[in-house]
């Protein structure tokens, strides 16, 4: 035994060392509420304006919606956005920039699956599902938990861990300006609304006119049997009609929509007349198909109302008709519109229809009273002839 070599032992201050070491390579949960609460808000702004910017191009009707639904529908869709970042990146642009990553307990990336379950438990626990009252409670409630046990809820169930680095010089000055910026924004569209709603009220007040109309024209159709009331600001009537058959024919101010008004004398039925009227359209476009036909009322009359769509060297367009026939004749009033401009200018076109109006037949009145005196003329006639035959007898 005296033999064997003995292993010299470790000395103390290198024992201390590493054990040091090892305590310091432990991920350890550092409280920053306002950092993390901070790099979500720039993270919803920054995803906020590009779906702005997004249905601004494609949708700008969505924008019309209520900015508190339009927030909470954006904030729900954030989850998913959110997930994919830190799935494949493990950070979002507002944890980039102060330097914030989420990981698991075994110190990866989170899965999709992972990713999903923790921000959908933000979006309910944290931000309260963007409602606005409730917002303020779960997330003053999140805070304290932070600050009570160094882990909010939804870490806490999933096993995450948030680690923080110090945040140098240049990229506190880039924070520090995003959110001046977004502030201002906030604070400058806040302005800019209470000044339009001050100016309406102003100008409501000096005018004594708060819902007053644009002008109207009005046409009468050559025979007196319809009229149409238009907008000139928005329609522009045209003194020479491209079309042989009309007898009217708009363009829109912005040249993005047309309409034009065909009528014929003689009274044909309805069934008939929308097999003509869809004939004309395919003379011009290509692949006409119905979308949609309806009986509305205009007024006391009944019209048929149908809408189309065909292509017209390779652009397709969608046509609404309003077709009427009777004693007082045929009529076709038909409104054209590019299909990418349809959301824009379909208002303006239904305004514009709604605009005819049909006048009663009645049949005219020297015609009405010459009948009435070739009648009673008839009836003293066989008066007479029969006295006569009474006094011959």
């Amino acid at each position: 035994m005296d033999n064997l070599m003995t292993l010299p032992s470790m000395p103390t201050h290198v024992i201390e060392n590493e054990n040091a070491i090892e305590v310091l390579q432990q991920p350890t949960r550092q409280i920053r509420p306002w950092v993390r609460y901070f790099a979500r808000i720039l993270d919803i702004f920054f995803f906020s304006m590009l779906v702005g910017f997004m249905l601004g191009m494609f949708a700008p009707s969505v924008l019309d919606i209520p900015s508190a639904l339009l927030g909470m529908a954006i904030l729900f869709i954030w989850i998913f956005q959110e997930s994919i970042l830190l799935a494949n990146c493990g950070t979002t642009l507002g944890k980039w920039l102060f330097k914030m990553k989420v990981r698991n307990n075994k110190g990866q990336k989170l899965t999709f699956s992972e990713a999903l379950n923790r921000s959908f438990s933000v979006w309910l626990k944290g931000m309260g599902a963007g409602v606005p009252i409730l917002s303020l409670i779960t997330l003053a409630s999140s805070r304290s938990k932070l600050k009570r046990d160094a882990i909010t809820a939804w870490d806490e169930e999933g096993g995450f861990v948030v680690t923080h680095e110090k945040i140098g010089l240049l990229r506190s000055a880039v924070v520090a300006v995003l959110l001046l910026g977004l502030f201002s924004l906030g604070t400058l569209g806040n302005v800019l609304e209470e000044e339009e709603d001050f100016g309406f009220a102003s100008s409501s007040i000096a005018s004594q006119e708060p819902f007053s109309t644009p002008e109207k024209s009005i046409v009468t159709g050559k025979h007196g049997t319809y009229s149409i009331e238009y907008d000139p600001s928005t329609w522009v009537l045209q003194r020479e009609v491209s079309n042989k058959d009309s007898e009217y024919e708009f363009y829109h101010s912005n040249g993005d929509a047309y309409a034009m008004l065909i009528y014929e004398k003689i009274q044909i039925p309805l069934n008939v007349l929308e097999t003509a009227a869809i004939d004309n359209l395919e003379s011009v476009a290509s692949d006409v198909k119905v979308l949609s036909r309806e009986i509305i009322q205009l007024g006391d009359k009944p019209v048929l109302s149908i809408q189309c769509e065909g292509t017209i060297t390779n652009v397709p367009v969608v046509y609404r008709a309003y077709l009427s026939s009777g004693e007082q004749g045929t009529l076709q009033f038909v409104t054209g519109i590019s299909k990418y401009s349809f959301d824009e200018y379909q208002h303006d076109c239904q305004t514009l229809l709604r605009g005819l109006k049909l006048a009663s037949y009645e049949p005219p009145e020297a015609i009405e009273n010459f009948n009435k005196a070739d009648f009673n003329d008839l009836i003293e006639i066989a008066e007479k002839w029969l006295e006569t035959s009474n006094d011959i007898n």
